[in-house]
């Protein structure tokens, strides 16, 4: 019987729609209003496949919201909530403007969630790793200190060529170049020929036949950062990512409670596409 009247667009609708099979109502007025609902999307072929589109858009909610309430929500979880969460306002919206009566009262529950979708979308990467430290999670832009200790840890050369020519000109040491070895890290090397324009506040750590090299406070903090960006995304990843899992869990009521209206609207528009199918 399922397999042949099953005809919902989310996994929370299929699971709605069993239970009502399995514990059938026997309240007229419900059945009323249950069919309004159905007659007007039979009636309305293209609200019906708008709601069908979006409905379709929304994930295993019920499961996410349950794993946000234990905080074990993965990112990619997350990501899904917020592709759920964005169909919700127009589901509401397309009902709202029916004709019918029991059409607009079956999304007088839901719950503006626009906030922490948007909340969602703005702070997880567009495709967040699977779970914190294997790639990232947090988007550019949302911590400066993070988006810095990437660009450390993943374009440190880059920071370096910068850092040379930078230094080249304002010295006019031509041959000044940066290097690093494991003794001494990272250091500015300079001919014998050039050490007259050293600047005082660079500090001689080796002297060579050819040449001496320096350290910089600059090259210090840049060395330590290097040393400890890896630790340091992690734990900011991992606080940016459970206050937003907080701030989620504020809001479960109003998730579940459009959950709820989601799953009744699920199984009457596939009462509806079965009307017409068949």
């Amino acid at each position: 019987l399922v397999d042949v009247i099953d005809k919902c667009s989310s996994p929370m609708g299929a699971r709605l729609l069993r239970q009502w099979l399995a514990m059938p109502i026997m309240d007229i007025a419900e059945l009323d209003r249950r069919y309004d609902v159905v007659e007007w999307f039979r009636n309305n072929p293209d609200s019906l496949a708008a709601v069908q589109n979006h409905m379709s858009e929304v994930r295993g909610l019920e499961r996410i919201i349950s794993r946000v309430a234990a905080g074990k929500a993965l990112p990619r979880e997350l990501r899904q909530l917020s592709v759920s969460l964005a169909q919700m306002s127009p589901i509401a919206e397309l009902c709202s403007s029916s004709d019918s009566q029991s059409v607009r009262d079956a999304v007088k529950g839901m719950h503006d969630c626009n906030p922490v979708m948007e909340r969602i979308t703005s702070t997880l990467a567009c495709e967040p790793a699977a779970a914190i430290g294997k790639g990232d999670v947090i988007a550019a832009g949302v911590d400066k200190e993070l988006d810095e200790l990437r660009d450390i840890s993943r374009g440190g050369k880059d920071y370096l060529i910068r850092m040379q020519q930078r230094e080249t000109e304002r010295t006019g040491i031509s041959s000044l170049k940066i290097s690093y070895n494991n003794v001494f890290g990272y250091y500015i090397e300079v001919r014998n020929t050039f050490r007259d324009q050293v600047p005082p506040e660079w500090v001689r750590k080796q002297t060579l036949v050819n040449a001496e090299r320096y350290i910089t406070q600059e090259l210090k903090d840049y060395e330590e950062k290097i040393l400890t960006a890896e630790g340091s995304i992690y734990e900011i990843e991992s606080r940016i990512y459970a206050a937003l899992v907080a701030d989620i869990q504020k809001c479960i009521r109003d998730i579940q409670e459009n959950c709820r209206v989601v799953s009744r609207l699920d199984v009457l528009q596939g009462f509806a596409r079965q009307a017409l199918d068949r």
